[in-house]
């Protein structure tokens, strides 16, 4: 009798470690299987980035071949706009001008008398507005300094797809419509073009601030 109870404990401690084992076994089966699925899903994935990858690079090389035509079209039509063609000009010589008047004026301060003649400072007042005249130049060019950087580092952060957009779309339409735009406002093309830069830059800001407020 206790011979059978031995050997019905020892077949049971069988069953249970065949039982043990064939769950060690599923349990590996089901881990390989798993590794297996998440390796074919990695598969999966760098297939479709690499197919994105090649896509992406595609459509880059159709907006950079449409964007270099554009702008071929547009140096073309630049050739042709006299009126740009002066305007462009004079957005570098007008200063420029400025400049060499006011050095001039540094050497022989001079002022107007009222009847259309400069009269010439006198040897003290000469010096005294020669330092101040040079004062307030170097103050405003400092400030203008700083005010272009700060704008431009605002333009880096706000540029894209929408912003080079505008941009070509505003210098083509100055291009193309300059000679009628100077025969109805007596202002320099470039300056338009900054303007309207500078208000759609702007107004683009002013939308993502006015929607991020409504999040």
């Amino acid at each position: 009798m206790q011979v059978q109870v031995n050997k019905s404990s020892v077949e049971a401690v069988d069953q249970a470690q065949q039982r043990q084992e064939e769950a060690e076994k599923q349990a590996k089966q089901a881990v390989a299987q798993v590794e297996r699925e998440k390796k074919r899903a990695d598969v999966e994935i760098q297939r479709a980035n690499l197919n994105a990858k090649r896509q992406m690079d595609i459509l880059k090389e159709k907006e950079y071949f449409w964007g270099a035509g554009y702008v071929t079209i547009i140096l073309f039509s630049i050739l042709k706009s006299s009126a740009f063609q002066r305007d462009l000009l004079d957005f570098f010589r007008v200063p420029i001008r400025w400049y060499c008047r006011f050095i001039e004026w540094l050497v022989i301060p001079t002022y107007d008398d009222g009847f259309g003649n400069q009269v010439a400072y006198q040897a003290g007042e000469a010096w005294l507005f020669r330092i101040l005249a040079l004062a307030l130049f170097i103050i405003i060019g400092v400030i203008s300094v700083l005010y272009i950087i700060e704008g431009i580092q605002i333009y880096k952060k706000q540029w894209d797809d929408i912003s080079k957009l505008c941009f070509l779309s505003s210098l083509a339409g100055i291009v193309v419509l300059g000679d009628i735009i100077r025969e109805w406002l007596p202002v320099n093309l470039l300056i338009i073009f900054l303007l309207i830069n500078i208000a759609m830059m702007v107004l683009k800001m002013w939308m993502k601030k006015s929607f991020r407020s409504r999040k």
